[in-house]
């Protein structure tokens, strides 16, 4: 029996992306399952259920076989064998599947996404690639709090633009109630985490001071739309006063430090991946 053939995710640093981008497409075949599910060979190298009626990331995973390709690279230069990584609005579990390919059987993965329909397709990924023992998924949205009933509020075939709404007092009650980032087993250690919340990135960064406070070496990936916050200045600068310096992965130029202002100065409606490293 031959071994199958795997892109080697080396190719990412070392061969221009037009070039990979090209490779991965040719090796991008997909399977429709039925009800809305595909099977879907991504990035060469993983077999991936996704979701049809998503005309976002799973459009372009069953016709690309990637995607963000400049936070994919920025990944695998970040992640190694051992990491404890985060993976916080993980969807079909693209970026989850990467990081647990990255951080290998002594790393681990902590898998965060609320929309169940979503969720099943991650945890059938992990399986057919062998990465259970490794990755760990959560139904739980993350907040400042725990135990907060809350709602997913998603647009009709766009999941990843899913968003958190906490329920006032005497509202319906639903299954979703909210936990802290800092509250979860197997984090007493956490190297690497990516943070795509639509809206609820500054809560879940509240709900991580248990973390915040080890004063660990750590890198998080926190998508950043200025618009969201009510003062995302204030936010800001709550990060910098945990010792991160801030950074800015642009798709074309990679990755640049950015001050404070310069962030701020980008149009408030614009999605922003910043990276923070301590």
């Amino acid at each position: 029996m031959t071994q199958e053939r795997r892109w080697p995710l080396g190719h990412l640093r070392t061969r221009p992306r037009a070039a990979n981008e090209i490779a991965i497409r040719k090796m991008c075949i997909n399977a429709y399952l039925g009800d809305g599910r595909a099977l879907v060979r991504v990035l060469g190298r993983y077999k991936m259920f996704v979701d049809t009626r998503d005309v976002d990331v799973c459009a372009h995973l069953l016709l690309d076989g990637f995607w963000e390709m400049w936070v994919t690279e920025l990944l695998e230069c970040l992640v190694r064998p051992g990491m404890v990584c985060v993976d916080v609005g993980a969807h079909v579990g693209y970026f989850t599947m990467l990081m647990a390919d990255l951080a290998g059987p002594t790393g681990a993965v902590h898998a965060f996404e609320p929309n169940s329909r979503l969720r099943r397709m991650l945890d059938d990924s992990v399986r057919v690639n062998g990465f259970a023992a490794r990755v760990q998924s959560y139904a739980e949205p993350l907040y400042d709090a725990t135990g907060l009933a809350a709602e997913l509020v998603v647009p009709e075939a766009q999941p990843s633009a899913g968003h958190l709404r906490i329920l006032s007092e005497g509202e319906p009650a639903t299954m979703l109630r909210t936990r802290r980032l800092d509250g979860i087993a197997g984090l007493e250690r956490c190297d690497c985490i990516k943070i795509d919340a639509e809206a609820s990135e500054e809560a879940i960064w509240r709900g991580m001071r248990g973390l915040l406070d080890r004063a660990q070496p750590m890198t998080i990936l926190l998508e950043f739309c200025a618009i969201r916050y009510a003062d995302p200045g204030r936010f800001l600068a709550a990060i910098v006063a945990e010792g991160f310096a801030l950074h800015r992965v642009d798709p074309a130029a990679g990755l640049h430090r950015m001050s404070t202002a310069g962030i701020l100065d980008t149009p408030p409606t614009s999605d922003q991946m910043l990276v923070l490293i301590r």
